[in-house]
C-alpha cells in the first residue's frame, strides 16, 4: 500500500466532494510534511506507519518555524493535524487499515479569533492610509474597504469578479466561500464609493486583457491580484499607518466586532460573514462582552468605588 497512491486516491475523493481550493492546499501542505518525515524514517508503506511516527509529526509541527522565523500558530498546527486525521480516516474507510492510527491525535485548542481586535480608530486610520493620487492607492483603498466593510476572507476577496459587484443594487456576490457556499452581502456606503471610483477611474487603466473578469488587478500585468498580494498590501499600509497585528482575517474580525458593538443582531452578522453555525458568530459576542466589562469597571460608580476600596 504505497503512500503516494493512497494520497492520490484521497485527493481524488476531496475533489469529488468539491472541496475548496484552500482545503486542498492545506491538505497538500500537511501531507507533504508528513510524507517527508516518513521518508526520513524510511517508511514507504502505510501499513508500516506507527503511532510514534505521528507523535513525531506533531512534535515537528510544534518545533517548526515560518519563513519569518516565528513558530507555527496553534491554528495552523491544528489544521495540519486535522488533515492528517482526515487522511487516515479515509484509508480506514477504504478497508486498507483496520483502525485509523490518527484517531487519537489530540488537536491543539486555539481560539479562531485574533488575539487583539483592531479598534475602530485604527480601522479608520488604516482605511485612509492608501494614497488617493495613485492608481495603486485607490485600488488598495477599495480592497481595504471591501475587507473591512463586508467582512470578506482574503480568498473571497481575491476571487471576486467584476460581475459579482452590483453598485446600483448595493450588493456583492461572494462566491465559493467556506464550505463552497455563495452568499450575497450589502455593500456599505464608503466601500461603494471606493469601489465605484476604482471601477470608473482605475481598473480601466490596469486591465490588459479585455476578457479579464477579475475585479482587483495587479498594477503591472493586469492579472488577478493574488491572496498573497492582498495580505502584503494590507501589512504595508498597516505599518505605514502605525497599526499593529493587522492581517485580512483581523479586518474580518474587526468588521464583526464593530457591527455587534453598534447593535447589529448576531444572526445578521452571521449572514454577512457566511458562518454556517451561529455558535461561530457567537464567539465575537464574547469579545464584545469583555469590552463592555472593561467599560463598566471604568465607568460605573459602584465599580469605581469597589476598585478604589480594593486598592486601599
Amino acid at each position: 500500500m504505497r503512500i503516494r497512491a493512497a494520497a492520490d486516491a484521497y485527493f481524488e475523493e476531496l475533489r469529488a466532494r468539491r472541496a475548496s481550493a484552500s482545503l486542498l492546499t492545506q491538505a497538500n501542505r500537511a501531507l507533504s510534511r508528513l510524507f517527508s518525515l516518513l521518508r526520513e524514517k524510511r517508511v514507504a508503506d502505510l501499513r508500516r506507519v506507527e503511532e510514534r511516527h505521528l507523535v513525531s509529526f506533531a512534535r515537528m509541527l510544534r518545533e517548526s518555524k515560518t519563513p519569518r522565523g516565528t513558530a507555527l500558530s496553534l491554528s495552523t498546527q491544528a489544521s495540519y493535524l486535522q488533515r492528517v486525521k482526515s487522511f487516515f480516516a479515509f484509508i480506514e474507510r477504504r478497508g486498507l487499515l483496520l483502525r485509523s492510527l490518527a484517531a487519537d491525535i489530540v488537536i491543539p485548542s486555539a481560539s479562531p479569533l485574533p488575539r487583539a481586535a483592531v479598534s475602530e480608530t485604527d480601522a479608520a486610520r488604516l482605511m485612509e492610509q492608501p494614497r488617493s493620487d495613485t492608481e495603486a492607492g485607490r485600488r488598495d483603498r477599495a480592497i481595504l474597504e471591501t475587507l473591512y466593510g463586508m467582512g470578506l476572507r482574503r480568498g473571497e476577496c481575491a476571487r471576486l469578479d467584476v460581475c459579482d459587484l452590483d453598485l446600483a443594487a448595493g450588493t456583492l456576490l461572494v462566491r465559493d466561500g467556506k464550505g463552497r457556499k455563495d452568499r450575497m452581502v450589502p455593500v456599505s456606503g464608503r466601500a461603494a464609493a471606493a469601489l465605484g471610483a476604482y471601477l470608473k477611474e482605475v481598473r480601466p487603466q490596469l486591465v490588459v486583457d479585455p476578457h479579464e473578469e477579475a475585479l482587483f488587478l495587479t498594477a503591472w500585468w493586469g492579472h488577478r491580484l493574488s491572496q498573497m498580494s492582498i495580505a502584503y498590501l494590507l501589512r504595508r499600509h498597516a505599518k505605514a499607518a502605525g497599526v499593529a497585528r493587522v492581517h485580512p482575517h483581523a479586518l474580518r474580525h474587526a468588521c464583526a466586532t464593530h457591527l455587534l458593538k453598534g447593535g447589529a443582531d448576531v444572526r445578521h452578522v452571521q449572514a454577512i460573514l457566511g458562518h454556517k453555525k451561529l455558535v461561530t458568530t457567537a464567539l465575537y459576542t464574547r469579545v464584545v462582552i469583555e469590552d463592555l466589562r472593561a467599560v463598566m469597571a471604568h465607568s460605573h460608580p459602584r465599580e469605581r468605588a469597589w476598585e478604589a476600596g480594593k486598592e486601599r
